[in-house]
């Protein structure tokens, strides 16, 4: 009987695909400290010439590093290094400002829009107006280390807060305006949070990958006589935002 040659199979090479060299080059380049948050990482161009290959490859390991949370890659800015993720607490007494502050090495907020638009359906049933009647509508960036991580809509009805836009006018602070308008105190009466795809003007007011998606939550908050007082809807980050749910536990003794 002929005896049938068999051919032997290539042997698996035990080096990494080039593309997880590099990521993991870059990794431990952040590890180091040689990059530290908020830093610039070399063009994709520097990294082809550096490890000798394409874009695709850098392309690739970069995508590895923004999954896991490492790096953060905006078209037409480049790939940086990420910054801490703020904790978002909702609990009864919600005060994002606050939570910046607490958190943040600079934080800030800019007002884009502070006007009276008639209250639509949604606005109006949360605010117990009626559809069509006046409110007061403020629409902010919040800034936390020197970057955009929330565009948040606020709205109150406006028979209620004649002085609120005179006030924040001022101060430039909700909080600080409702005091001054002589409500001292507000409490959050429900949150529902969702996620979607990033508007494009989103992408670019946040500078995020227009891939990211949002977290976006949809409060309705209370005086201290329960009575509608704010409707607010803020979209946030999902890679630069982490939402902490706080209960009020009372202990029972026996």
């Amino acid at each position: 009987m002929q005896q049938q040659s068999v051919k032997s199979l290539p042997q698996s090479s035990d080096k990494p695909p080039l593309w997880r060299s590099i990521a993991r080059s870059l990794e431990a380049e952040i590890a180091a400290h040689r990059f530290v948050p908020g830093d610039k990482l070399p063009t994709e161009q520097l990294l082809c010439n550096q490890f000798k290959t394409n874009r695709y490859t850098v392309r690739r390991a970069l995508a590895h590093l923004q999954a896991r949370g490492l790096v953060e890659s905006t078209q037409g800015r480049g790939s940086f290094v990420r910054k801490p993720s703020i904790l978002y607490k909702i609990g009864r007494r919600t005060r994002f400002s606050d939570l910046l502050e607490q958190q943040a090495t600079n934080p800030s907020t800019r007002t884009l829009i502070l006007e009276i638009r008639p209250a639509d359906p949604v606005v109006a049933a949360a605010l117990g107006i009626k559809a069509g009647a006046p409110a007061i509508f403020v629409e902010r960036i919040g800034y936390a280390n020197d970057q955009p991580i929330s565009l948040a809509c606020h709205w109150f009805a406006s028979d209620r807060l004649p002085a609120f836009r005179l006030h924040y006018a001022g101060s430039m602070s909700i909080t600080q305006s409702l005091a001054d308008c002589g409500v001292t105190d507000y409490t959050r009466l429900r949150t529902r949070i969702s996620s979607r795809l990033p508007l494009p003007h989103e992408v670019e007011l946040l500078s995020i990958p227009r891939h990211i998606p949002l977290l976006v939550t949809r409060s309705w908050n209370v005086d201290s006589r329960g009575r509608p007082l704010e409707y607010g809807e803020a979209r946030m980050a999902s890679d630069r935002v982490e939402i902490l749910i706080e209960t009020e536990t009372q202990l029972i003794s026996d």
